[in-house]
């Protein structure tokens, strides 16, 4: 009985030593996947790069100018001429801005477009107009003009309504005031003054009439009709027909105009009419239009860029110090400067701040993982180490039960001896 108790445990031992030399194995093969993932992360913190902070020399450049009495000129480029048949040695590009009288449109929102009663300034040929000095009356294309009358109803109502939109036209004294039809059969009135300038080919005549169902405000601005006879406003209109030579602008007969913070803004009849009939509401004509085209015409800073051949004289150290052009026999002494151009170098060190942040971040990942791997290998090393005492504590136990077996082996059989 001793001996089979004897044999049943060192099977057992026998067993347990071959699950702890199994799990060992285990360890070691996990030791080794941490350590390839160990060799990952640090092929991942090599391939990294460190970001490099930007230097305000990559963004540093010599500029060259020179002032030639009226603008001051910016080189931007000067590129080398070999051999060039007049002498001049570099193509030169320069630039300096201007004020440049430029149209501008703008899609006006809501504009508030109404029609109503307004007034209405024409001009009539000068070539129209004749005066007859024996009887003393003008005629225009042969139509009588008599003088007004303001205790006729119908001429006193129209000449309140011109004198109400164009209040420059109350200087001229009612008796110098004088009505005629015009074309359209509309009651108009005009000048003794204008008249006689127009009869003496002096310019032509302004004439005023009034209208129904024109367009009479775009918001609170009274709106009227545009007036070729008005310097200011007939090269602003030009200007704006030069630079939207597509748009309704340039191709209506019909132009209307009104005043906004002091600037003249100009729209077309279609372009009005459209917007006063796109309210949604018609109790409600105003509001929730549709948006305006609107032009007016002003000064904008422009570049002014040009390219032209020009001989430049160099120092000793090779630096341009003075150039003249081909269309002129001036030479013009060149100014040197250093520019940096700040906004890209400050867009360079974002990237470079940004990129860092990045860099910071991806390092901290590679160090917190690297982290994991480490306390995941120092248990599984504590393991091992648990491991290896218990196998050594199995093999010692093993071998007293193997003694032991052998001794009951040797009494056993001496016994049949």
């Amino acid at each position: 009985m001793g001996m089979a108790a004897s044999q049943a445990r060192y099977l057992g031992l026998t067993a347990r030593k071959t699950n702890v030399e199994y799990e060992g194995q285990q360890v070691n093969q996990a030791r080794t996947a941490l350590a390839n993932q160990s060799a990952n992360t640090f092929n991942e913190l090599l391939a990294l790069e460190v970001p490099t902070a930007p230097s305000t020399q990559d963004y540093t450049t010599l500029q060259y100018s020179y002032q030639d009495g009226v603008n001051g000129e910016t080189i931007t480029d000067m590129a080398e001429l070999i051999n060039d048949p007049d002498g001049y040695n570099y193509m030169i590009t320069h630039y300096h801005y201007s004020d440049v009288f430029t149209g501008v449109q703008t899609m006006k929102n809501n504009p508030q477009v109404s029609f109503g009663t307004k007034a209405a300034k024409v001009a009539v040929s000068k070539d129209e107009v004749k005066y007859d000095n024996a009887t003393d009356t003008y005629t225009i294309n042969g139509q009588t003009l008599t003088k007004y009358d303001p205790n006729v109803e119908e001429q006193k109502k129209a000449y309140s309504q011109i004198v109400n939109d164009y209040s420059d036209f109350t200087k001229f004294a009612v008796d110098d005031i004088y009505t005629f039809t015009d074309a359209d059969g509309n009651l108009s009135f005009a000048s003794r003054s204008d008249l006689k300038k127009a009869a003496n080919g002096s310019s032509d005549l302004a004439t005023y009439t009034v209208n129904d169902n024109v367009p009479s405000f775009v918001g609170n601005n009274s709106v009227l009709p545009y007036d070729p006879l008005d310097a200011d406003m007939k090269a602003a209109y030009e200007q704006i027909c030069r630079d939207f030579p597509a748009e309704n602008i340039s191709e209506s007969d019909k132009i209307y105009t009104w005043k906004f913070q002091g600037t003249t803004y100009f729209g077309t009849l279609e372009d009005l009419q459209a917007a006063a009939d796109s309210a949604p509401d018609k109790t409600k004509p105003t509001e929730n239009q549709n948006k305006l085209p609107i032009y007016d015409a002003e000064n904008v800073k422009t570049k002014i860029e040009r390219k032209q051949r020009a001989f430049v004289d160099l120092d000793d150290t090779g630096r341009p110090q003075s150039i003249r052009f081909e269309d002129s026999t001036i030479t013009y002494t060149l100014n040197t400067e250093t520019i940096t151009d700040e906004n890209a170098y400050n867009d360079a060190m974002n990237q470079y701040n940004y990129d860092m942040q990045v860099y910071e971040k991806q390092i901290a990942d590679i160090n917190a993982k690297t982290e994991k791997i480490q306390q995941q290998d120092r248990t599984l090393e504590l393991r091992l180490r648990q491991l290896d005492t218990e196998q050594d504590a199995l093999q010692t136990e093993m071998e007293a039960v193997k003694k032991v077996i052998e001794k009951n082996i040797e009494s056993t059989f001496k016994t049949f001896e």
